[in-house]
């Protein structure tokens, strides 16, 4: 019997700081050590070499302070700069051509999420693709490896690049797994979120129509109707994988995190009757900075828009949830009582002890290490911090608790221990906005983010 297996994107698999890294963090992996089977048992794909895939921002910043010290002062940047292009070329030389190349063992592994995925792409997208997608990569001197979304498909649904298995999806190998494990005891799925995202990572909302886009369509948010086609084939595939119990997740609002920054036209705060801002604009630009006139933006309008259609693909999937006898965590709720704009500085999310001091603003620091904001949410923006995956690990956990007896609650204080970011922040990391700035402007790592879709 497979305790748990996990489908899902980028908040399943564990990715943070732009790469996926560190999958033995995940909270799928936090979920099956509170079952009892801890990693390698439940297995997780490895993907720690460089940093991950495609650009860990956190392992830069630690390659920084190796270098440079506490501090990278004015003259020291062009030399960071050329540092900077280095470790990007070394990434990309692991991952294409180094041991990041090289197949792994044969697996059918339990974490089977990979960023990047919608909600179609869990019965579309298969082994075979990645392996079309990276034949024939050429050596780029200063840009992460290519088709990263598609690379890390391959290595979660190939991992030994087998010819029988280049058929295989994510909905593929878990219903092998319970052909060859007998049952699937729990079974997570949590897809969406990359059906809306990019309306906040590109700032711009281009909606699709009824029908869902294909794959290399340009639109950033799909229509309720669209959402629900794809929806209704997953929940039948769901369905027929057979497991035992199945808990899926909403789609958080992804005008919270803060990949965009909310700004008002006379650059105050959010006024108490308003939940929306005048303005979202790109995540390293101030208030004070921030021009419409040359600087991206979506308007509080479009905003609320884009939340408008998440509630509806929720409940899309709470209908199916309930039609089939699933379970829900709702992720959606969840953000929304995290929000610290949107709730006027006053969340009403109770934090474990442990972490009662993070919050889900942009990562800050002050010049002696002390977190001074964030905690939850990692480099990138979007993605929680392993503090962050523990929250939503407890919130599965909260509703497994009836049918999985002696399931254990989430230890916050050893989940904090081993989130580097937050127990010791590198210090180059003082002025984070400056160097995400400095990072778009020589390097465009947005494009990182792009290459999720």
């Amino acid at each position: 019997m497979a305790k748990l297996v996990a489908i899902g994107d980028s908040l399943t698999q564990g990715f943070q700081s732009l790469a996926i890294n560190k999958t033995n963090l995940s909270f799928p992996a936090m979920i099956a050590e509170a079952l009892g089977v801890r990693v390698p048992d439940f297995r997780v794909p490895d993907f720690l070499g460089d940093g991950g895939l495609p650009f860990n921002v956190e392992w830069l910043a630690r390659r920084l302070e190796e270098k440079y010290g506490d501090n990278i002062n004015a003259f020291e940047w062009p030399f960071a700069l050329n540092t900077i292009v280095q470790l990007i070329d070394d990434v990309e030389d692991y991952w294409e051509r180094g041991k990041g190349s090289l197949p792994a063992k044969d697996t059918l592994y339990h974490n089977l999420a990979v960023w990047g995925f919608k909600v179609a792409d869990a019965y579309e997208i298969n082994a075979g693709m990645g392996e079309i997608a990276i034949q024939n990569t050429k050596d780029n001197w200063f840009r992460p490896p290519s088709e990263p979304m598609l690379r890390t498909a391959y290595r979660v649904l190939n991992p030994a690049r087998l010819p029988d298995r280049m058929p295989d999806t994510q909905i593929k190998i878990a219903k092998r797994i319970k052909e060859e494990d007998g049952e699937i005891e729990n079974l997570i799925v949590w897809l969406g979120a990359n059906n809306c995202l990019n309306t906040v990572v590109r700032l711009r909302v281009e909606e699709s129509g009824d029908e869902p886009p294909d794959r290399n369509s340009s639109v950033t948010l799909w229509t309720p109707t669209a959402f629900k086609k794809q929806y209704d084939v997953l929940a039948a595939e769901i369905q027929a994988i057979g497991a035992k119990n199945v808990y899926v997740a909403t789609v958080p609002h992804v005008t919270i995190p803060p990949v965009s920054r909310g700004i008002m036209k006379n650059r105050g705060r959010l006024p108490q009757s308003r939940k929306y801002f005048d303005y979202y604009t790109a995540f390293y630009i101030r208030d004070k900075e921030f021009d419409p006139n040359k600087d991206p933006y979506i308007t509080g309008e479009e905003a609320e828009k884009v939340d408008g259609y998440i509630n509806e693909y929720n409940q899309i999937i709470r209908d199916h949830a309930d039609d089939k006898g699933w379970h829900v965590m709702d992720a959606c709720a969840v953000l929304d009582s995290l929000a610290v704009r949107r709730n006027h500085g006053d969340p009403s999310y109770v934090l474990p002890d442990a972490i009662n001091d993070l919050n889900i603003r942009f990562f800050e620091i002050e010049s002696n290490g002390k977190i001074k904001n964030g905690g939850l949410i990692s480099l990138d923006g979007v993605h929680p911090t392993t503090c962050g995956y523990a929250i939503v690990a407890q919130e599965f956990i909260n509703i497994m608790k009836p049918h999985n007896p002696g399931i254990r609650d989430i230890d916050f204080a050893d989940i904090r221990f081993w989130d580097s970011l937050v127990s010791k922040p590198p210090l180059t990391l003082d002025d984070m906005f400056g160097m995400l700035k400095t990072l778009e402007k020589w390097f465009h790592i947005s494009r990182l983010y792009i290459s999720e879709t």
